[in-house]
């Protein structure tokens, strides 16, 4: 009975559905499914690709095309702005000469100018009261020895350093200030001096536009040396005597050796002497930019503007002289501006700055100690 039993009981071999055939690697339908596979996905990706360049393209398109309306279009005020704009920068200094015949690029430069006197700096406007501090009147707070500012207008975002005693402030210098080797960068500068912070500095040389400049032009003092002379097309120059009083105007190596000057850095245009601002024709395009200047009470204005970016174009020369106005500067200088452009307190970069990779180096820098 048993036997027979297990002869009746079905198999359960003949119960469990036939297993597919594994396909193996060299099988010729596993070699065509890949084939299929493979032509998908570069199909797919080659699609991608044409969509992501014809995007590229066309908004290319839109922009030259935006840019030639400008550049040609009714209003000779929005053309001269772009175009000084363009040339004041290092890299595209050649755009306007693909829209424009070279005359008419030359005309919007001449319309656009800015004059300054040759008065000499008049040190009587100038008390520097962080030597004898006047006392304070009743409620009066006192202000504080270094603070920052935001500074906002209609097409920038930048800050103003504000230093009460104008002898924490000088020049810093990078290692080798005479070569073309590259130099440092503005918060290296800084901590070579055991300074607190600091703006960028004045004119330099930088071939190719690598943005590796080790070597200065124009007028440059250090603390009491003079490291290089006036000239190499920089003649405009803000120089600290060695009563901490800021001079800006163009001066000569004997003027220089003769107003006994302990720092100095040059670039230019002069943007405020003795009170009075310079006369601005359009001026200047929009970019990013830096200034010193000093209150009648001696206080040094360090001001670093943001450019180029969506949240800040940057400022004119006018800009530069309405806020240094503002904030009751006697004199003030324009100086490296562009991407060289930065600020630094206690380490740490307070503006937002161009390059992703850090400050740019340079050969000289304002430090504050």
């Amino acid at each position: 009975m048993l036997r027979q039993y297990r002869d009746q009981k079905p198999s359960r071999r003949s119960e469990q559905p036939k297993k597919k055939r594994l396909l193996q690697k060299n099988d010729p339908q596993m070699i065509e499914m890949r084939k299929i596979r493979s032509r998908w996905h570069w199909g797919t990706f080659r699609h991608i690709l044409l969509v992501f360049f014809t995007l590229i393209l066309a908004v290319a398109l839109a922009v030259v095309l935006a840019a030639g309306q400008i550049f040609n279009g009714p209003s000779m005020t929005a053309s001269d702005l772009l175009v000084k704009t363009l040339t004041e920068s290092s890299a595209l200094k050649f755009v306007p000469y693909l829209f424009m015949q070279d005359r008419y690029v030359e005309d919007a430069l001449n319309r656009n100018t800015i004059e300054t006197t040759d008065a000499m700096t008049d040190v009587s406007l100038i008390t520097v009261r962080a030597r004898d501090p006047e006392p304070l009147e009743t409620g009066e707070e006192a202000e504080e020895e270094l603070y920052i500012e935001t500074v906002v207008g209609a097409t920038y975002r930048g800050y103003m350093m504000v230093v009460l005693d104008p002898s924490r402030v000088s020049v810093g210098v990078c290692r080798n200030p005479f070569t073309n080797e590259a130099g440092l960068r503005v918060n290296e500068i800084i901590a070579q001096y055991g300074a607190v912070g600091g703006i960028n500095g004045g004119a330099f040389s930088d071939p190719g536009g690598q943005g590796n400049g080790g070597k200065p032009l124009g007028l440059v003092y250090s603390q009491g040396e003079k490291l290089h002379s006036p000239g190499y097309g920089y003649p405009v120059a803000a120089a600290f005597d060695e009563n901490d009083i800021l001079h800006v105007g163009d001066f000569t190596k004997q003027e220089a050796e003769n107003l006994t000057f302990r720092d100095a850095l040059a670039f230019g245009p002069a943007l405020i002497i003795n009170g009075e601002p310079a006369l601005v024709d359009g001026g200047s395009g929009l970019n990013p930019r830096s200034a010193i200047g000093q209150r009648a009470d001696g206080a040094v204005l360090l001001l670093t503007i943001d450019g180029r970016q969506a949240n800040s174009l940057g400022a004119s020369y006018a800009d530069l002289i309405e806020i240094m106005l503002e904030y009751g500067a006697v004199n003030a200088c324009n100086m490296d501006g562009g991407s060289s452009a930065c600020m630094f307190l206690n380490g740490e970069q307070i503006n937002d700055g161009l390059a992703l990779s850090g400050s740019r180096r340079l050969p000289t820098a304002w430090i504050v100690k």
